[in-house]
């Protein structure tokens, strides 16, 4: 289960867990020194085991930094595959927390070696090339490729806030809770598909109407990766609802952990979000603790969304043409009723 830290404030630096065998510890120390920056800049924060303090357990303490990690680097070498808690432990979980949607997992190629059949083979890894750092004429370079595409990778799993608010916000990752009021979906003679909240109002007059809902590849999509033995689930998202976007916008780690099916490229002039063309992807979203129908085929983009730092979603007039929605921000009053 996700940690309740990863709720915090999107400024808050991406915790960075290195999995690595001993024998790399030079190649680890010298990543750590080109990360130098985006440590400076609270951009990430790293951790390793030879920071665990004399008399402490290393097992426990090991578990619960990678449990707690946002990015996980695997420093990838034939002593790291060889090694069986490198191996069966650290990178097995890693990639467990990576499919669930919980971290972000990158290869790190360290020394050429045979990585065909790993689990982590199909991400996609760095350095450029997926080359790795010690057949580089210039390691410094290989380095700094790696540094750059760590900074990016960071600066997406800030942005993206891909839990939803803990119950300590007064928020529910797995209930439809919006703003910090309780969503409770109620039924209506006429209208039989309404959601009605009473979020905190000065939340609501700070961020904004919003809700939970649920992201994942289309029905028919995953019915074919189930067969395919992919395992995979909805992701609970924290949406804003805005009326001023003509397009649904979710940010791009989105489309990486649900694996969304890219149907083509759009050119989009995104308020909340980066200007430029972008890959759209086919989706489904639920909105879990209402009586509101699930939409089996939505078009998204998938867009930095850089203005709204506390979202990883933006509903766009797409989608909120299919319902009325009421909105009094000063009482601290939402409601939602599908047409």
């Amino acid at each position: 289960m996700a940690d309740s830290h990863a709720t915090d404030h999107p400024d808050r630096p991406v915790e960075v867990f290195y999995a690595y065998s001993h024998k790399d510890e030079r190649l680890r120390d010298k990543l750590e020194t080109h990360l130098s920056i985006l440590k400076r800049n609270r951009v990430i924060s790293g951790w390793h085991d030879r920071r665990i303090s004399a008399g402490m357990g290393w097992t426990g303490k090991i578990d619960d930094k990678l449990n707690r990690a946002d990015l996980i680097l695997l420093l990838v070498s034939a002593d790291f595959i060889a090694s069986d808690y490198c191996y069966d432990k650290e990178m097995m979980r890693a990639m467990e927390r990576h499919e669930r949607g919980e971290a972000r997992v990158i290869p790190v190629i360290l020394r050429p070696c045979d990585c065909q059949g790993a689990p982590f083979g199909k991400l996609q890894g760095l350095p450029r090339d997926m080359k790795a750092v010690t057949s580089w004429t210039s390691r410094d370079e290989a380095f700094k490729c790696i540094a750059i595409g760590v900074g990016k990778a960071a600066e997406e799993l800030r942005a993206a806030k891909l839990t939803m608010p803990s119950n300590n916000a007064g928020e529910s990752v797995r209930g439809a809770s919006v703003a910090s009021g309780k969503a409770r979906a109620r039924r209506g003679t006429a209208m039989p598909h309404r959601a009605q909240w009473r979020p905190d109002s000065s939340t609501l007059l700070q961020q904004g109407p919003h809700i939970a809902i649920l992201i994942s590849r289309t029905p028919s999509e995953l019915g074919e990766a189930k067969a395919a033995g992919l395992d995979l689930k909805e992701l609970p998202v924290r949406a804003l609802i805005d009326t001023g976007a003509s397009l649904t916008l979710i940010n791009p780690q989105i489309a990486a952990t649900c694996q969304l099916k890219q149907t083509g490229n759009l050119k989009i002039n995104a308020i909340g979000g980066e200007a430029g063309e972008f890959q759209e992807y086919a989706a489904a979203i639920s909105f879990p603790g209402t009586d509101l129908p699930r939409l089996d085929l939505v078009r998204v983009v998938a867009c930095p969304i850089i203005r709204q730092p506390h979202f990883a979603c933006i509903l766009g007039r797409d989608i909120l043409r299919n319902w009325l929605l009421a909105y009094d921000g000063l009482n601290g009053k939402v409601e939602i009723r599908a047409r």
